[in-house]
């Protein structure tokens, strides 16, 4: 490692960040689904020949980017390096093993470099639709939720594994977009595997070893330095999710000592029998690591150096770490609630870098058929507001802890027979404090006029009963709230009881708030100035202001 001096060191480490960007873009520019092409469900990673990861595209969805190195490393104990050939290209879903559910695809190809496998392009996106039920709140097992493809080749030398193409044709909804979007994974990766190749070319290396090696041992000293200021002791919380209509607990601790940290979620709630909110063991993991490398080493380019010094564990059967078959699908109803379970323990210890609790982003999915016979499929990401932080309000309509992008209304309406009749802050719904939140958000939906068939809009979302919560002496966010015709459809004593809303005829409305970023501080200590300002923008009424 002494041949890389701290300059060349970093450029070097930005070029391969450059790599998987071009990777990135290439995903982008290619898939046509909303959920990849307009909403950036994907990311793409650059990792040694012994699947460690070495760098991310900066906009790839978080997670994807912790759990991908596990996927590569089952690959090698499947298929060894020296059995892998020019033109293979590897394929998962398993939801152990990958990113938690069956949508969210892996596509690994292998770099080769004078004739010997050098490391991996890979990339994993949320396909848009994997078969199984769309109802994903009545799902029982992961048997309801779509095709299992266990570790398998997508390409061999090259030639296309007709099989999995085969499985691909005929058990998912608009196949066109589906294979279409797995090309440009495919597409992408070769693209991260070209210029792999011209990188050691360039700077005369054999392969990615030593670089990985300085890297990871660089990105390590930093965690380990970040964890050492800490106090070392135990800091624990508990949050609460919606459930099934049942609230669900996540308990964690955190044990700080010297300059390791173990994450336990003993004493979480054990996993449920319906309803896809369970999360595997890699989901969970790379939600936690995530949200420690937010909170402890934000300046650092993540890679698996960074986590070397946190272990996390969890009891097997629990919603954090549940065992096949359970149902997984919507497991970010359980997953994106690990962020603020952390943060809250953390915020003795941390009260400078922690946020106040989030609104979280939901889903709206559209599936049918078109006067023409042509079958639509389409997402609508839309964030809840982001929580304050100790230096400032929360940011507008942020999805966070995923790196996902709203999608525009424009692009959800050309994609589905769908009118969007109104996307509105909602005044008055951002968390008090001396920094508010991110205010909520109101949608209100109809059916295309003219189009033949009723409208089924499924839906999934959070915090029907917990808001978000404020954080020393911040008042607490709003909740979601879903409403069709006027008449609400969820409250705390009510909760949906299906995962769709069925839109009959072009009068019927649709109206969804989604939830509001929880407030820092004390309300009365917020600066005079900034509450005329949000009165003027309309953020909260004259009551609110007084």
């Amino acid at each position: 490692m002494a041949r890389f001096d701290p300059v060349s060191l970093e450029i070097m480490w930005s070029r391969l960040i450059n790599i998987t960007e071009e990777m990135w873009t290439t995903t982008l520019r290619t898939a046509v689904s909303t959920i990849i092409a307009s909403a950036n469900d994907f990311g793409c990673e650059v990792l040694d020949a012994e699947g460690r990861s070495i760098a991310h595209a900066y906009r790839s969805m978080p997670v994807f980017n912790m759990t991908m190195p596990n996927v590569t490393k089952e690959i090698l104990k499947k298929y060894p390096a020296t059995t892998m050939r020019p033109g293979d290209v590897f394929l998962t879903n398993d939801p152990w093993m990958c990113a938690g559910h069956l949508p969210d695809i892996a596509v690994v190809t292998p770099v080769f470099f004078q004739g010997k496998v050098v490391g991996f392009a890979g990339n994993i996106a949320n396909t848009s639709d994997i078969g199984g039920s769309l109802d994903a709140k009545n799902v029982r097992d992961s048997y309801e939720e779509g095709i299992f493809f266990p570790i398998c080749k997508l390409y061999d030398q090259g030639e296309p594994n007709e099989l999995v193409f085969d499985m691909f044709r005929w058990n998912v909804r608009a196949p066109d977009m589906v294979l279409t979007d797995l090309e440009a994974q495919v597409a992408a990766n070769a693209s991260g595997c070209e210029r792999v190749v011209v990188f050691l070319e360039e700077y005369g290396l054999l392969n990615l070893d030593e670089l990985s090696a300085a890297i990871r041992e660089r990105s390590g000293e930093a965690m380990r330095a970040a964890i050492a200021e800490m106090a070392d002791g135990e800091y624990t919380n508990e949050v609460f999710t919606d459930g099934m209509g049942t609230p669900l607990k996540i308990a964690v601790k955190l044990r700080v000592e010297g300059d390791g940290i173990l994450v336990d979620y003993t004493g979480s709630s054990p996993q449920i029998d319906h309803g896809g909110i369970n999360c595997t063991m890699i989901y969970s993991l790379g939600h936690t690591l995530y949200t420690l490398a937010c909170l402890l080493t934000p300046e650092i380019p993540v890679n698996e150096g960074c986590f070397e010094p946190i272990r996390v564990t969890a009891p097997e059967g629990s919603i954090i770490n549940c065992t096949f078959p359970a149902s997984v699908g919507s497991r970010v109803n359980t997953g994106w609630y690990i962020h603020g379970a952390i943060f809250q323990a953390l915020s003795a210890v941390l009260p400078d870098r922690v946020q106040a609790g989030n609104g979280l982003m939901s889903i709206l999915q559209t599936y049918g058929v078109e006067a023409d016979g042509s079958v639509f499929n389409a997402h609508f990401f839309c964030g809840g507001g982001r929580g304050a932080t100790s230096g400032g309000d929360g940011a507008g309509q942020n999805m966070f802890p995923s790196s996902a992008s709203n999608v525009p209304i424009e692009v959800f309406e050309l994609n589905s027979p769908v009118l969007i009749n109104a996307k509105e802050f909602i005044q008055d719904s951002a968390g008090p404090g001396k920094f508010r939140g991110s205010p909520g958000e109101r949608i209100s939906i109809s059916r295309l006029p003219g189009h033949p068939h009723a409208l089924q809009i499924y839906l999934h979302p959070h915090r029907l009963s917990f808001a978000a919560d404020g954080a020393f002496g911040g008042k607490p966010g709003t909740k979601t709230v879903v409403a069709l015709n006027g008449e609400t459809l969820s409250d705390a004593n009510s909760p949906m009881e299906l995962g769709y809303v069925t839109l009959n005829d072009d009068t019927d409305v649709l109206t969804v708030e989604f939830p509001s970023g929880a407030g820092m501080f004390d309300p009365s200590a917020r600066d005079a100035g900034q509450v005329a300002e949000d009165l003027r923008n309309g953020i909260i009424s004259s009551n609110e202001a007084d």
